[in-house]
């Protein structure tokens, strides 16, 4: 195909996209807004919740699209610092998942499952994140992140498992960094943390913090990346679009 022949497909499928006023709405799905993921979106009548909901749906979806081992090798890196263990070729993005804890945990009527807002899984790995939106959400309950890390190392097995919470900042007092330091004070904090004794392997691989603007450079990463189809690239910039727009209006 020529190089003038992918432009005008390009623009075409660009002039497809929602560009209207309406479609930049701070709640707006812009991305597979019928995916069945929706019957797991929990209801809530606050605008900042639905907002938040709406951050984790568009940036997903859009990346969940984009070939693997660009986009999750960045998010690897900003999450952990280290290299990703091995490139992915398969993924999975799934949204308010709700996660059986391990049988011990349920013995007795005790609590079944936990919910994690975004659950990435590779053939190699599992990820697990959190939004850090209502603080005393994770501070006050000090079990609840220790129940999501269980509830995941039981999901992924024998793959390795991560732990990250996405912000808005990474100060000293953010959610993120507090409980980085619970988990960081030895190489057995995950252990000694977890309510299922006896396991064979750690629970947990490495635990780190993500903001939405790194969200966002990976995006922007992907929409200017030559090595990505033009429709991934399109994507990408479609999402950055609507960020733009609701973090101008925020």
């Amino acid at each position: 195909m020529s190089a003038s022949r992918r432009r005008d497909l390009l623009s075409m499928f660009q002039s497809l996209l929602p560009r209207s006023p309406v479609a930049h709405t701070r709640d707006h799905l812009v991305i597979t807004p019928h995916h069945p993921d929706r019957l797991r979106r929990p209801a809530t009548s606050l605008e900042d919740e639905r907002f938040r909901q709406a951050l984790i749906w568009n940036v997903f979806r859009t990346l969940e699209l984009v070939a693997p081992s660009f986009w999750l090798r960045r998010l690897h890196m900003r999450l952990t610092g280290d290299t990703c263990p091995a490139p992915p070729q398969l993924v999975q993005v799934r949204l308010w998942q709700p996660l059986p804890l391990p049988p011990s945990q349920r013995l007795d009527g005790a609590r079944p499952e936990v919910t994690v807002d975004v659950l990435i899984e590779t053939e190699h790995a599992v990820w697990t994140l959190a939004v850090a939106g209502q603080r005393g959400q994770w501070l006050e309950d000090d079990d609840r992140a220790a129940h999501v890390i269980d509830a995941a190392a039981w999901e992924s097995g024998p793959r390795d498992h991560y732990f990250g919470v996405i912000e808005t900042d990474t100060t000293s007092a953010s959610v993120g960094r507090i409980l980085i330091e619970r988990y960081s004070r030895s190489r057995d904090s995950a252990e000694l943390r977890s309510f299922t004794r006896g396991r064979a392997t750690p629970p947990l691989s490495a635990f780190g913090v993500v903001r939405w603007t790194d969200l966002a450079a990976i995006l922007r990463d992907c929409g200017e990346a030559p090595g990505l189809s033009m429709i991934e690239r399109a994507l990408a910039q479609n999402c950055l679009t609507w960020l733009g727009h609701v973090v101008d209006r925020a």
